[in-house]
């Protein structure tokens, strides 16, 4: 009895292993594969002028892919900006792996600006294996940062000072005068706190 106790929790636990993200996440985390600029030069768009286009059933899998990785299961109640439609791809072959970027469309929603950080990055073997991505917003270790300069020196006097001494003989700013607590109707006097005279 206490065995057929066990064994469903221990179930779950394992379930929730095998889903675990961070695991997902590692496998997709290449560093070593870098990912070309994308808006270098310009793109061909499927259907701009009518003419044909043509997409390997490799490239065509690799796009869905890295759509369905990126926006998740489509339900009917799916947001406009979350649907794969409000999208648009940009692809790159390269060596066997397909490099694919997927930006929001704002305009296929009626918005005017993109989400923040609606976007990302996606490198997919011919096998059909997601390599690496990357999305907005996220650190690309491969990225070298770019050096900010010598910048301003700041003098070694200046260097933690504040400008109102906080030991009590200059009262804090934002504690002095008659006005109104955060959005409250009591004025100081009915209980804010005041700097103490000096």
């Amino acid at each position: 009895m206490a065995t057929k106790r066990f064994i469903l929790p221990a179930a779950l636990l394992l379930a929730g292993c095998l889903r675990n993200p961070s695991t997902r996440d590692a496998l997709v985390g290449d560093t070593s594969i870098d990912f070309p600029a994308f808006f270098e030069h310009p793109a061909v768009e499927a259907g701009a002028d009518g003419g044909p286009v043509e997409l390997t059933g490799t490239v065509l899998r690799a796009v869905e892919l890295a759509a369905a990785d990126f926006l998740g299961p489509q339900r009917a109640d799916t947001p406009c900006p979350d649907r794969p439609e409000a999208h648009r791809y940009r692809v790159i072959q390269r060596q066997g792996i397909i490099f694919i970027r997927i930006d929001e469309d704002p305009r296929f929603c009626g918005l005017a600006v993109p989400g923040l950080h609606s976007g990302a990055q996606y490198a997919v073997g011919s096998d059909g294996r997601i390599l690496r991505r990357l999305r907005d917003g996220e650190p690309g270790s491969s990225l070298t940062p770019t050096d900010a300069g010598p910048g301003i020196p700041v003098p070694t006097s200046e260097v933690g000072r504040s400008f109102d001494p906080p030991d009590g003989s200059v009262p804090l700013p934002f504690l002095i005068g008659p006005g109104r607590d955060a959005g409250t109707a009591t004025s100081p006097s009915e209980g804010s706190f005041m700097a103490a005279p000096p």
